[in-house]
């Protein structure tokens, strides 16, 4: 069954939370870390949610991770 238009996925939450926590410098100083962190999260606060594997959340962040200092001082993605 497809995603409704609009639909968030987990990974779509996964990376606003890892966005969130990078604005507010809660990040850990591993990307493999903060993947475990973002994973446990998304089962507390969305049980409802499937499950997904570390990897895809690796993959899903990696972006946002590597820029994360420019984030920090204002610059963009």
């Amino acid at each position: 069954m497809p995603i409704p238009a609009g639909h968030r996925t987990a990974l779509h939450l996964i990376e606003a939370e890892a966005y969130r926590r990078i604005m507010a410098g809660e990040a850990p100083a591993n990307l493999n870390v903060f993947a475990q962190q973002l994973s446990d999260w998304l089962s507390q606060s969305h049980p409802d949610c499937a499950p997904v594997t570390l990897s895809a959340v690796e993959n899903q962040i990696s972006e946002t991770w590597h820029h994360r200092h420019d984030l920090v001082q204002g610059g963009g993605l």
